[in-house]
């Protein structure tokens, strides 16, 4: 097993495609691809969906699907609520949502940023980013405006009351349709704020969210610090490692290989320490083909015991187009190489399987 750091170097063909894939898509939106599209732009971490959603961590979904995800910042120098101290990791985006007046607090100066969000409140938000007011909904101001989040698609995929407490699953249903909703003035929302472009049946174009600022990998060698190789700020920076949000000294100490989406300020690392992604290296010990087509690779064995899904060696298989290609016989890699490979898991348990999404060279 080949725990640390190591240098690798990326084939041109694997480039970014494979890892965060453009996949196109069928029609119908998925949950999946509503999800990968949340993350990349580094909106939220898409884990533990059932999860409740709390005001303050919905404020700094809001800071981060608008145009002040670039200054966004983990903490303030000032306390806006009583209850959110300066130095609370929700305090820079509470303060941005409040003087935004996306979100308001309650009696008494308080925020209660660890009240789960409510249906009710995230539809004031959204329609408030989209630039609508209070004088906008004349009469009853409520029923209104949930006529109107019901008109502009917000809330399609959103099974709840108006009271009811949203989780992550419905924020990242709730996000994605902001993304494809017209502004007050008319224009579509991420056009405007994330330069995305859409599908003929009016879903987002993937290849707009990753666009030509996500770049990698990058290498985390020995002695080398994410600061050392990312082009911007770290403290303007969303980061997650193998899924999970992360900070800049868990990378450091545990990531193998890095990504970065420029525009969005968005870090993706994976280390040898993932449950459901991740990275392992190893050398490259067989290349099992189809059946049928003795030209297409269909899974490759390494000599690790990373992830010990396999008696002789780890498993994992090949599904996408680009990353057959590598291990095929016009490919870069060979039985004998020593590779990395960055991965996602399916099942539990004898279950499990591996699937590669990158591969580099060791």
């Amino acid at each position: 097993m080949m725990h640390g750091k190591h240098l690798v170097a990326l084939s041109a063909v694997c480039a970014v495609s494979t890892v965060m894939t453009g996949t196109t898509y069928a029609a119908t939106t998925t949950m999946n691809m509503e999800k990968k599209a949340i993350e990349l732009m580094g909106i939220m971490s898409a884990t533990d969906l059932q999860a409740n959603v709390t005001r303050g961590e919905f404020a700094r979904m809001l800071v981060r699907a608008s145009e002040y995800r670039h200054v966004d910042i983990t903490v303030s120098n000032v306390s806006v609520y009583s209850d959110v101290l300066y130095n609370s990791e929700y305090a820079s985006a509470i303060r941005t949502a409040a003087t935004n007046e996306w979100m308001s607090g309650f009696l008494g100066g308080y925020f209660r940023p660890e009240q789960g969000v409510s249906l009710r409140d995230a539809a004031r938000s959204v329609l408030a980013v989209l630039g609508y007011t209070n004088s906008d909904f004349a009469g009853n101001i409520n029923e209104n405006r949930m006529a109107k989040f019901s008109e502009l698609g917000l809330d399609s995929n959103i099974k709840k009351n108006y009271n009811d407490v949203l989780t992550k699953q419905d924020c990242i249903h709730l996000f994605y349709n902001l993304m494809k909703a017209k502004t007050k003035n008319g224009s579509t929302y991420g056009s405007k704020t994330f330069n995305l472009t859409f599908t003929s049946d009016g879903e987002i174009n993937m290849a707009s969210v990753m666009d030509d600022s996500m770049k990698g990998p990058k290498v985390l060698g020995n002695g080398d610090k994410l600061d050392d190789v990312i082009p911007f700020s770290l403290s303007k920076a969303s980061m997650f490692l193998d899924g999970f949000s992360s900070d800049e000294e868990t990378i450091d100490d545990h990531a193998l290989i890095v990504y970065y989406h420029e525009s969005t300020k968005t870090i993706f690392a994976y280390s040898d320490d993932g449950d459901t992604k991740g990275a392992t290296s190893g050398e490259l010990t067989s290349i099992y083909y189809d059946s049928t087509d003795p030209f297409k690779p269909v899974s490759i064995e390494l000599d690790s015991d990373d992830q010990g899904n396999a008696e002789g060696g780890d498993i994992f298989k090949l599904t996408s187009s680009e990353i057959q290609y590598l291990f095929s016989i016009y490919g870069d890699f060979k039985v004998g190489d020593d590779i990395v490979i960055v991965w996602e898991k399916s099942g539990n348990g004898a279950n499990a399987a591996y699937t590669a999404i990158d591969a580099v060279e060791d």
